[in-house]
């Protein structure tokens, strides 16, 4: 058995194959002993680096500005190739223009969700700093508590905790995909060097989750379920969240990548000032597919 540690942002439902693969016994069947390790909102590149992890399913702006600063993490496969979130408020709040003067909770200040939320209140005529302010909370979970400790008056929530949410009175203000339509939410991450020296194991990685994403669209019933024992929810809301992510396409059966997602993260990288200006636009500079190649092979 070869350990692995996998580097996760929160108890998120995109995560439910990689749950399906720990609880079925499909890594373990590989010889991988796999190994969870939640970040929060800390970053991936460091632990990445040092081997501290051996692959993280995270957001891919880091990787953007490792390759970006001459570093050697890369996307080495994608994983949720859109947006699955809804903007969720305190009850008081009826429609978009109501939020002016609110605190918005966030993952942080150099990721997606940070500058999703601006796409979706300008459009509404809302503009950072001077209409809100905003608060790093993490992920969706402690974002969830904070909506239900009333520290926050607006998050963006993944499903399924956005219904949860529903059903305990707060607003649900709309898709934040239909502003955002194409964006490489998150991605399999790894240390070039260090997966390369690890290639079998890393290929037997991708190999499971291939297969745990085949059974998850495969199974609703009891995919949900293995979300509704991970997240502690509901098996109906668990249930509405397999129809939202396998519908849509949200979870990308073939781990392919979302390249004009990518494209559109990276170029909100470079308006933010978080990428050089002098930075690839190409999505393939920030990718490596030798691996998921490998896994898709055999």
């Amino acid at each position: 058995m070869e350990k692995l540690n996998v580097g996760l942002v929160s108890k998120t439902y995109f995560y439910v194959s990689y749950w399906a693969a720990l609880q079925r016994g499909m890594f373990s069947a590989a010889g991988l002993d796999v190994h969870s390790v939640m970040l929060g909102n800390a970053s991936q590149i460091e632990p990445l680096e040092t081997g501290r992890l051996d692959v993280a399913m995270a957001t891919p702006e880091g990787v953007l500005q490792n390759t970006a600063a001459g570093g050697r993490v890369r996307c080495i496969a994608g994983h949720t190739g859109r947006l699955s979130h809804f903007i969720i408020a305190q009850p008081r709040f009826r429609k978009i223009e109501d939020l002016r003067g609110a605190l918005v909770g966030i993952l942080s200040m150099t990721e997606g969700t940070f500058f999703h939320v601006q796409s979706v209140l300008a459009a509404h005529g809302l503009k950072y700093p001077d209409d809100y302010q905003v608060k790093e909370t993490g992920g969706a979970p402690p974002r969830h508590k904070a909506l239900i400790e009333k520290t926050i008056d607006m998050g963006f929530q993944s499903i399924p905790l956005a219904y949860a949410e529903e059903s305990l009175g707060f607003s649900n203000l709309g898709d934040v995909s239909d502003y955002v339509p194409d964006w490489q939410f998150n991605t399999v991450n790894a240390h070039l060097d260090r997966a390369g020296a690890r290639r079998d194991a890393v290929t037997r990685f991708l190999r499971v989750m291939l297969e745990a994403n085949g059974w998850v669209y495969e199974n609703r019933v009891e995919a949900a379920a293995v979300a509704a024992r991970e997240m502690d929810i509901s098996q109906e809301h668990a249930e509405r969240g397999w129809d939202y992510y396998t519908g849509k396409g949200v979870l990308t059966r073939n781990l392919e990548m979302n390249l004009k997602g990518l494209a559109r993260v990276i170029e909100s990288q470079r308006s933010a000032g978080l990428l050089p200006r002098e930075a690839s636009s190409d999505p393939q500079a920030y990718m490596a597919g030798e691996f998921l190649n490998a896994a898709r092979s055999k």
